[in-house]
């Protein structure tokens, strides 16, 4: 009898293990360690007030403590999944799956979530290259919550590089920056948007504006671009400056410094930077600026080798092919100079570039007059040759 009743016994204790697992582990979900329990508010706060990287440290204290506990792994899964939404550029492109994943599962499982959710699915498919699935994704996040910031501001960012979509992304910015005023994104975007519009100083008082509200590598580098095309070198030369601080390695933003100091006349500093933004990557713009610089700095040999290569990749460069006369001018080598002069005169004037090859064009009609002045002036000063006695 005895050994009937043990065996029911091991009998039913081998059925309900299984559950008494679960009532054990959701007991140890309600006996959190005191310290995961502060580490666990502290990341809510942080999360409520979009300090995302704070949160995540805050949860991943937690998570250290609690590793099995389910309201730790929901934390760590809502903030990457806000962070997503609101500041997509700040996950790590291999963390992509993960998000998506998190953002579908807190859709279908917490309340109140499905606009946040909806954004970084949508942000999550602009990473990958699908902006119209991303603008749909997005577009349904608006209509789950009309209010809900992140769903506006990811919508207008999405759209704000778009010409033929410029009024429904300014709608989408404006409604965001109406939920949360002075926010950087929004202004930012706005600050693209009058820029493709040909409206460079509302361009740059959002870009400022985006900047009070903090610092960022993209809108320094936009205010600095801007800038050095209204030819505010100084100025533009200190937002680049900043941005290249904030991203040593962006050949972006080494190039436009180096063109933004040599408008500025500081010329050493500008082939420095000149020279690194080629080391990352080989650019037009940039080899042309070096040129220039170098010819400035009556380094002609060295700029035309520079500006002799551009012409290589391409023969009709209106900027090279100027370069490239005035270094031959400047070592006396007029044939060569008048060459490349002729050439760019010969240029049609049209495309966008259409006002600078105007511009080239009028300096380089100059120099051929006062080259072509020259060589009379020298063949008349020349004394005659006697002529040669017959033989």
């Amino acid at each position: 009898m005895d050994r009937r009743i043990s065996a029911r016994a091991a009998a039913c204790q081998a059925v309900l293990r299984p559950f008494l697992l679960v009532v054990a582990l959701a007991g140890g979900c309600d006996a959190l360690p005191d310290l995961a329990v502060t580490h666990l508010g502290r990341g809510d706060q942080a999360l409520a007030e979009g300090r995302y990287g704070e949160a995540l440290a805050a949860y991943a204290h937690a998570h250290e403590l609690a590793p099995h506990d389910a309201r730790v792994q929901r934390a760590q899964m809502r903030a990457r999944v806000s962070l997503m939404a609101e500041s997509p550029a700040r996950v790590a492109a291999d963390a992509l799956d993960d998000v998506a994943y998190e953002a579908e599962f807190l859709r279908g499982t917490e309340k109140g979530l499905e606009a946040v959710c909806l954004t970084a699915l949508g942000n999550v498919l602009a990473r990958r290259g699908d902006r119209e699935g991303a603008r749909l994704k997005l577009a349904e996040a608006v209509k789950a919550d009309p209010n809900a910031y992140v769903a506006h501001a990811a919508l207008g960012a999405l759209l704000a590089g778009r010409p033929e979509a410029a009024a429904e992304a300014k709608v989408a910015l404006e409604r965001a920056l109406v939920l949360r005023p002075g926010a950087a994104g929004p202004l930012a975007g706005l600050g693209k948007i009058k820029l493709a519009e040909g409206d460079a100083p509302g361009a740059i008082e959002r870009f400022v504006a985006a900047l009070e509200a903090g610092d960022d590598f993209g809108t320094r580098l936009a205010l600095g671009q801007t800038r050095l095309q209204q030819g505010k070198h100084a100025e533009a030369a200190a937002d680049l400056q900043r941005a290249a601080q904030m991203d040593p390695r962006s050949p972006e933003a080494l190039g436009l410094l180096g063109q933004a100091l040599l408008g500025a006349g500081n010329l050493d500093e500008a082939e420095r930077a000149l020279r690194a933004s080629l080391e990352l990557r080989p650019d037009v713009g940039t080899s042309i600026a070096l040129g220039f610089t170098l010819a400035r700095r009556k380094k002609s040999v060295a700029a035309l080798d520079v500006l002799e290569g551009v012409l290589v990749a391409d023969p009709v460069a209106p900027p090279a092919l100027f370069g490239v006369g005035m270094a031959n001018q400047d070592l006396g080598r007029t044939p060569q100079a008048l060459a490349a002069f002729r050439r760019l005169l010969g240029l049609p004037l049209e495309g966008p570039q259409k006002q600078h090859v105007a511009d080239l064009q009028r300096e380089a009609k100059a120099r051929v007059e006062a080259l072509e002045a020259a060589q009379e002036k020298a063949a008349e000063a020349a004394p005659e040759k006697p002529p040669q006695a017959k033989r």
